[in-house]
């Protein structure tokens, strides 16, 4: 498949798969993520020209998005419309001058999925394409395992969101690859972006698929086990952080002047390694800090059980922008 995303989006994109690569490597050294198969599906890049780059692909992989449109498809309605129908009701509560509310947003989100988009949607296109009980089953623990590693770099190593069209979906064998997965990073202050109402894509309908035995069991059980194996002092994995999130840095650093000085005519100055430094060091030591409290199992209920919870809340879900599709 030829990519054509902009040059500096493909890079960061490539900075993604390269670390991705590299834990690979540690993933498959520990007992307990290998004997689960735990390995990031990481597709092959080949650059071809500055603009033009080769993706390995897979011709029976399906996006979740194309799964969601399919389904709309087959139950009539527009896939759009519940996007519509956020915005209208938004329109309806402002135009009263009323707060748009967390009562509120959950009030809408509740409507939406009770009128238009179902829970089971997902689970039914899997019941649809995998009629048999073992091929269903297989598909099912696949998915939990991949969404488990996605969800923790998701969390951990402060990733954008994970939007319906990124998440693609191996037919022929569960995998689950990530396109577009960049870094979070405020392009004003150079630093991770913390801040968000869920911490990973745990949505209805992927509760409703995966089942609550499946989340509480495999893709808990996978996130601590991913977090210890990483967490191995040596593994050394601050060092491959420092090295992944400097180029990262450098290049927001210098996007940032180049728009800055486009407007003066002059070649703009370089930055002070020292800045760049302790840029870099607060990145490592946020992505750290969450590794170690994924890791670390001292309360009775672990982090990553506080973190389904809020993955899956209706409370959180309803903040999120509609274009992720809370309800999918």
């Amino acid at each position: 498949v030829m990519n054509d995303s902009g040059l500096s989006d493909s890079r960061r994109d490539e900075r993604v798969l390269q670390l991705l690569r590299m834990l690979n490597h540690y993933l498959a050294k520990q007992k307990e993520t290998s004997k689960r198969f735990l390995h990031f599906t990481v597709p092959r890049v080949v650059p071809v020209s500055a603009q033009l780059r080769l993706v390995e692909d897979n011709p029976a992989s399906l996006s979740l998005l194309d799964i969601y449109k399919a389904s709309c498809s087959q139950i009539k309605i527009d896939y759009e419309l519940p996007i519509v129908r956020y915005y209208d009701r938004l329109g309806t509560l402002q135009s009263r001058g009323s707060p748009a509310s967390s009562q509120v947003m959950c009030d809408i989100l509740r409507d939406i999925q009770s009128k238009l988009i179902p829970r089971t949607m997902l689970k039914h296109w899997a019941l649809h394409t995998f009629q048999s009980a073992t091929d269903y089953w297989t598909f099912r623990k696949m998915m939990t395992l991949q969404l488990a590693l996605a969800c923790f770099a998701e969390y951990v190593l402060h990733l954008t969101r994970l939007n319906p069209d990124m998440m693609y979906l191996h037919r022929d064998c569960g995998l689950l690859n990530v396109s577009y997965f960049k870094f979070d990073i405020d392009d004003a202050k150079g630093e991770l972006n913390a801040h968000r109402p869920v911490p990973f894509r745990l949505t209805p309908n992927i509760m409703e698929f995966l089942t609550d035995i499946g989340v509480e069991g495999p893709l808990t059980a996978s996130i601590i086990a991913t977090a210890r194996c990483l967490v191995q002092p040596n593994f050394q994995v601050h060092a491959i952080l420092k090295a992944i999130l400097r180029d990262e840095i450098i290049a927001i650093q210098k996007k940032k002047q180049d728009e800055e000085y486009e407007v003066m005519y002059a070649d703009p100055p370089d930055v002070p390694g020292e800045i760049t430094i302790s840029m870099v060091t607060r990145a490592v030591q946020a992505i750290t800090t969450r590794l170690n409290s994924l890791a670390q199992f001292e309360a009775p209920e672990s982090k990553v059980s506080v973190l389904v919870k809020a993955a899956k809340s209706v409370e959180n879900l309803c903040m999120m922008d509609p274009s992720w599709h809370p309800w999918l």
